[in-house]
């Protein structure tokens, strides 16, 4: 990977995309963020061949197997000094979905920012009883302390459940982090209020509704939160 062009960029988004399946989410989810957030640069770690995937600002080819892997062997790269890193079956919904970063730098001190996972898996962590992220929605801060946390997560995963391993990384490392609410990492409805409030979702019905502008027309929205269908009756992003 030597061989791409190094971001130059402070702020970016960070997805990965192994094997060809996931290339259909991944083309909705970014459509979506490029609707949202317009002049965030994007950077892509996939194994697939560039006709086959979405346009971005950097592209770095690997070589991977899919797997719960990818995320402890690629997400250490941290392409920007502040990584936004999503998953490729996330679906932006709101223009400060990406905000949070900002609690990223010297005037907050903050050196992560994640969301609780939907289980809680307390009984997983073994920390003090805390639980444990999802890591479909991480921002990280390129520091020397988040470094060692996630080349510590990169050596000890083994393979099972990453983010269980992740949390305890940044913990053991003692990485100032902020717990965002459910609203930047939703997987079920009845996580959240009302729809309007969130700003990523993570369940993958959603991608069914992401329209060829990367938008989610509200009616569509509104029909999956009060009836769990999520139909469209336009088009939609190839």
């Amino acid at each position: 990977m030597s061989d791409h062009p190094k971001p130059t960029e402070d702020l970016g988004v960070m997805y990965i995309a192994i094997g060809g399946k996931s290339l259909w989410q991944l083309r909705r989810s970014i459509a979506s963020l490029r609707h949202h957030c317009p002049d965030v640069p994007v950077a892509l770690f996939t194994n697939q061949p560039a006709d086959a995937c979405p346009s971005v600002e950097y592209r770095f080819e690997v070589s991977a197997t899919g797997g719960y892997h990818v995320k402890p062997r690629f997400i250490p790269w941290l392409p920007f000094d502040r990584t936004v890193y999503l998953d490729a079956d996330t679906v932006v919904l709101h223009p400060s979905a990406i905000e949070p970063a900002g609690l990223l730098t010297d005037q907050f001190g903050y050196e992560a920012t994640y969301v609780h996972g939907i289980s809680r898996r307390c009984d997983k962590t073994r920390i003090c009883g805390v639980p444990s992220m999802n890591s479909g929605v991480v921002m990280l801060r390129k520091c020397q302390r988040v470094l060692d946390a996630l080349a510590f997560w990169r050596r000890r995963y083994h393979g099972g459940n990453d983010e269980i391993l992740l949390t305890r990384s940044l913990l053991l490392h003692a990485v100032p982090s902020y717990v965002l609410p459910a609203e930047w990492n939703c997987r079920a409805r009845d996580q959240v209020r009302h729809y309007s409030a969130i700003r990523i979702t993570h369940h993958r019905h959603v991608l069914r509704l992401v329209q060829p502008d990367g938008s989610v027309p509200e009616e569509f929205l509104k029909r999956w939160w009060e009836t769990g269908v999520a139909e469209n009756h336009g088009d939609v992003v190839r």
